[in-house]
């Protein structure tokens, strides 16, 4: 096939195509697992907010590498959904039940489809 004959497809063409089949970011053999949110049992990658994620955000570290590791909060949890399987726009504050524990969202990103939401357990502040 030459090249004038391919269709172009950019990264964001196959990350959508991706998502609707349901292959290549949720996979249940490796990060993703079943976990019943708000009552549906979906696909989905639920995990602690531990020091690697801290890392990440704040992007700080001393003069040998090791990560600043301030305020970091026990409570915190990541869950990375398919926007279409999570029914709507994440709010802040709003309750979300994950495998029958009560969390409340602290911050929510979307991904192109993937939404990114930080859930922080028990009461709302």
């Amino acid at each position: 096939m030459s090249l004038e004959n391919r269709e172009a497809r950019s990264l964001k063409d196959d990350v959508k195509s991706d998502l609707a089949k349901g292959a290549a970011w949720f996979n249940d053999l490796e990060l993703a697992g079943y976990h019943t949110v708000n009552g549906g049992k979906i696909l989905c990658v639920f995990d602690k907010y531990d020091a690697a994620f801290a890392a990440r955000d704040s992007g700080r570290s001393t003069d040998k590498g090791a990560v600043v590791m301030a305020g970091l909060q026990s409570d915190l949890y990541l869950l990375f959904i398919r926007a279409d399987e999570y029914g709507g726009t994440p709010r802040i504050g709003q309750e979300i039940t994950v495998d029958c524990r009560k969390f409340f969202i602290r911050e929510f990103v979307d991904y192109e489809g993937v939404f990114e939401i930080t859930l922080k357990a028990g009461a709302a502040r």
